[in-house]
């Protein structure tokens, strides 16, 4: 997930949590999994990591037979591993709860001739000879290429004989030191967190496998799955402001029992967020109605009704398969529509600084809301914000 975000946001938002008094982690109520907990950072993450075994993120309808993989969500002590839909895969390690720490990741797509990425970040200037594998010199040749934007470095390299080097070099050690402070990326989890991504894109016993590699040409390894298809279109049709205070109006009527058992608030809409009706074709509409407030985001219910007329309208509560006894979820963080694409968007911080979290995106698309994109970290920490890693993903 790309982000425009600076250090002088990861700063502001630091400092934030530091007024609040709340530094590891700072919610004040956050939604994840499109679910509100009102409870502390800490907490709430240690129920992520209950629920998400395998998250597979759907709207209202799946979208279609194209997708041919459940995407997953599974930790390894100090390590993440996420595949998505298309069963590319994304491992990656820090040390949890920590702010502004280095991480390191290995991304892979599927298929029998996808290269694996290997990715050094660190939040500030190091040079290639700046690592230390369990005390001893950390060894990056001439295939890994050196970058830096502002106060981040990256260092990464493609080259199958690099990977393989660096792998053999790191399997058996406990943690990287960087720079001249010794900031740690801890390795504990990170040989079970490559398994499982090679055994999610069926490579254990082959030769393209990370570590329980074999003699299966790669041939043997399956085909990428197809992405299911989302139109995007423009939305032209423009509503008055009295089209949309009717909309809004119907709304709050026929979702009074919701707010109540969501425990919305009345003064929601006085911390930013804005109750908005948009249409999405000639029969339907999209109405945003606050819903509640925390420290620094905010939650909506979302209710899907007819645009003309006096028809019921209808919440919109996508499911999220996070774990047994799920339901439908009501509670969207930040959202927003997006006429220009018909897309319905969320995005939820875990904390301020927002290095943990969850997104999505929907399209409207023939008559029903599909899910377009989904990112998620459950566990906050590494290098720089808003780098959560997809779960799922469209054409």
């Amino acid at each position: 997930m790309t982000s425009n975000w600076r250090m002088a946001d990861v700063k502001s938002a630091l400092a934030a949590d530091l007024d609040g008094g709340n530094i590891a982690p700072a919610f004040g109520q956050y939604t994840t999994g499109f679910q509100r907990f009102s409870i502390d950072g800490k907490a709430m993450m240690r129920q992520l990591h209950k629920k998400v075994g395998a998250f597979f993120v759907v709207g209202v309808i799946l979208c279609g037979p194209a997708v041919a993989a459940e995407p997953s969500y599974d930790k390894y002590k100090s390590w993440l591993v996420v595949c998505d839909n298309g069963l590319k895969c994304e491992a990656k390690g820090f040390e949890n709860g920590t702010i502004n720490n280095p991480d390191l990741r290995f991304v892979r797509a599927a298929g029998p001739d996808a290269a694996t990425e290997v990715t050094l970040s660190v939040p500030f200037p190091v040079g290639l000879g700046g690592f230390l594998a369990d005390g001893k010199p950390l060894r990056l040749g001439p295939s890994w290429t050196r970058s830096q934007d502002e106060d981040l470095t990256t260092i990464s390299t493609k080259d199958p004989a690099a990977v393989k080097e660096f792998l053999s070099e790191l399997r058996n050690d406990a943690k990287i030191d960087v720079g001249d402070d010794k900031a740690i990326i801890p390795l504990d989890g990170m040989v079970a967190a490559l398994l499982h991504m090679d055994d999610r894109q069926g490579r254990i016993g082959g030769v393209t496998a990370l570590i329980k590699a074999g003699a299966a040409p790669a041939s043997k390894v399956p085909a990428p799955p197809a992405l299911p298809v989302i139109n995007r279109r423009k939305i032209d049709i423009i509503l008055s402001d009295a089209e949309k205070q009717r909309l809004i109006t119907q709304a709050m009527s026929a979702g009074k029992a919701l707010f109540d058992s969501e425990g919305c608030e009345a003064d929601a809409a006085n911390g930013g967020l804005n109750a908005d009706a948009y249409p999405l074709d000639m029969d339907h509409a999209l109405v945003l109605i606050p819903c509640i407030m925390g420290a620094y985001q905010g939650s909506s219910l979302v209710f899907l009704q007819p645009l003309k007329g006096n028809g019921v309208p209808i919440p919109f509560q996508p499911r999220l398969p996070l774990g047994e006894g799920e339901g439908a979820t009501t509670l969207f963080v930040e959202p927003g529509f997006d006429t220009d694409t018909g897309s319905l968007q969320m995005s939820g911080r875990g904390r301020g600084v927002a290095d943990c979290g969850l997104s999505a995106q929907w399209v409207w698309d023939d008559a029903e809301f599909k899910l377009a994109e989904a990112y998620f970290q459950g566990s906050c920490g590494g290098s720089q914000p808003v780098d959560w890693p997809t779960l799922f993903r469209s054409r």
